[in-house]
């Protein structure tokens, strides 16, 4: 530093204190505090909209649908897994037929069911496709493979139809 000739004094003088809010220090921490603030408003959001997602409940042909593609897209519509298929879909059914309807079906047999609709429910080709769908998976047991293969895609679609059917008009 140069000393001025006529004032005999330093020409520049240093600030002899720094307010701390202008310290890149703290200016450093408020950064990081606005990050993970931020961060934290973002997890909170995701979180809600979690729970909200999984609070929102299909209605039950949509869930049934959605149960039947999933079996369909497992690759369980097949005579490999043709036991577990007429297992799951009379399941499914009964499931299906017990939210919409709020039919008791849910503790009886396959047997019990069919007479328990031929009995409560007024639409007869829907009694129809359910006995079949049913008694398919007695008749697939002994079936050859092309024609197990057949019955079982056919029930497939006859459970499908069996929703659709009952789907409520708007």
């Amino acid at each position: 530093m140069k000393i001025n000739e006529k004032t005999g004094l330093y020409e520049n003088y240093g600030l002899w204190h720094v307010p701390f809010w202008q310290t890149e220090k703290f200016q450093l921490i408020v950064k990081v505090s606005c990050a993970v603030l931020v961060l934290l408003i973002v997890v909170v959001l995701i979180k809600k909209y979690c729970a909200y997602r999984k609070n929102k409940k299909l209605s039950a042909w949509d869930q049934a649908l959605f149960d039947l593609r999933t079996l369909k897209n497992d690759h369980k519509v097949s005579v490999e897994y043709g036991k577990e298929f007429y297992l799951t879909a009379s399941v499914l059914l009964k499931i299906y037929l017990y939210e919409r309807f709020k039919y008791d079906v849910l503790g009886k047999t396959d047997s019990e069911v069919v007479h328990y609709l031929k009995e409560h429910h007024a639409d007869e080709q829907t009694v129809v496709d359910f006995e079949a769908l049913l008694h398919g998976g007695i008749t697939i047991k002994f079936a050859n493979a092309q024609v197990a293969q057949e019955q079982i895609e056919s029930d497939y679609i006859r459970a499908v139809a069996i929703i659709t059917r009952t789907i409520p008009k708007k």
